[in-house]
């Protein structure tokens, strides 16, 4: 070949590259991504919600440990710890900056009495008089119910010539969200035995975050030894 055709083959190889289309960086911008704590990109579906690798998770629940010990440590008396790595549920799996949020927010988690819609009733079996008794608290964005059942003994003092309490047979607790363990409770009878103060103690398992709590409810026994 000689020098000139050389020098054409040439010229038209380095057209060919210069019109070469070039890759629409579009089809890059159609993922709808996010940057956690470690710099790596996570994915997200269409409803916002990140759809972590197996790497991913473990680099969350690492910063999850480290955040929890930081709110420990701010809040004094906050008995707080993650739920184990491989009882996370999918949707507890949030960035890093929500879930210091919700940690936050369970250190100040404060349980108010609730309002009964109806009037107290207290049914009357052989093995006592049962009562249930709310507390509410705010998780997340909702409120959640603490429900306390007491099953009771009455009897009659005619010192005061009124039914008062006489023993508790049992007393469980449940919460309408998360899970809550009853680790135990400490009664008082108050008030010449017409009211019962307790103290119910209780780990929550809510968001990926275990907290212990002790909650204070009282129930009342009426004249006639009716509860509330």
């Amino acid at each position: 070949m000689n020098n000139y055709l050389k020098k054409f083959v040439a010229g038209i190889s380095l057209l060919g590259l210069m019109v070469a289309p070039i890759a629409s960086s579009s089809v890059f911008a159609e993922e709808i991504t996010t940057k956690n704590v470690e710099g790596t990109s996570v994915e997200k579906d269409n409803l916002g919600q990140a759809k972590l690798t197996q790497e991913q998770k473990e680099a969350y629940y690492k910063q999850y440990v480290k955040i929890i010990e930081e709110v420990v440590a701010e809040h004094e008396g906050v008995s707080m710890e993650a739920v184990p790595f491989d009882q996370f549920a999918e949707e507890d799996w949030v960035e890093p900056g929500e879930f210091r949020k919700r940690a936050i927010e369970r250190a100040n988690l404060t349980f108010v009495d609730s309002q009964e819609s109806t009037p107290s009733s207290s049914p009357i079996t052989l093995a006592g008089i049962s009562k249930t008794k709310s507390k509410n608290f705010d998780a997340d964005g909702k409120t959640v119910t603490l429900n306390v059942t007491g099953n009771f003994e009455t009897g009659y003092n005619g010192n005061i010539d009124s039914q008062v309490f006489t023993g508790i047979n049992s007393l469980t607790s449940r919460t309408t969200s998360g899970a809550w363990t009853q680790t135990g409770y400490d009664p008082e009878r108050i008030d010449g035995g017409r009211t019962y103060g307790i103290t119910v103690g209780g780990r929550l398992e809510l968001s990926g975050i275990k907290t212990n709590h002790r909650v204070y409810i009282e129930f009342y026994c009426s004249k006639s030894g009716g509860i509330s």
